[in-house]
């Protein structure tokens, strides 16, 4: 067995764990940033050298548990930079803002963030074009509706959180 299938069937193992081999996800990641690969470290905690032996396959997965709840959160504004909901600088601070959470406790984790969870879900059914224009057709005879589609799916979260302060105010 070489060096070369050893880095093969890392990079197949870490497929099967992260969706896509290290590497992919970084080079995916540093291009939807703009940031460096010691840049992902830092954000990540983890060291460049053992974020390179990951990303170069030499290393199948994080050692630290943390380290992969930030590569989640830091996949997750990734998405969101994608979509074109979040500037790439809103990204790093959403991911610098979740290191304060890392600490472990043995009480259950917090309830995830509602608005986060509805735009995931409207990601997932289009891109933030695809929602203005079906909010568009929809404006004419259901403006409720309309105005919702624009803020879960081509909105950010400060336009849903308004939309649901509106309608928390109008009950």
């Amino acid at each position: 067995m070489t060096d070369d299938d050893d880095i093969a069937r890392n990079r197949e193992a870490q497929a099967r764990l992260y969706g896509l081999p290290v590497g992919d996800l970084l080079r995916r990641y540093s291009d939807a940033l703009g940031v460096t690969q010691g840049r992902l470290a830092d954000l990540l905690g983890v060291s460049a050298p053992m974020l390179s032996q990951l990303a170069n396959g030499r290393r199948v997965r994080f050692g630290n548990p943390v380290s992969v709840q930030r590569l989640q959160a830091l996949h997750a504004a990734v998405l969101e930079v994608e979509a074109g909901r979040l500037a790439r600088e809103g990204a790093i601070e959403r991911v610098e803002a979740n290191r304060a959470a890392d600490v472990f406790t043995a009480t259950a984790p917090a309830e995830p963030d509602p608005v986060e969870a509805v735009q995931r879900l409207f990601a997932l059914a289009g891109a933030p074009e695809e929602h203005r224009a079906a909010a568009a057709l929809l404006d004419p005879a259901h403006p409720g509706i309309a105005r919702l589609l624009r803020a879960a799916g081509a909105g950010g979260a400060e336009d849903l959180r308004a939309l649901l302060a509106a309608a928390r105010a109008a009950d």
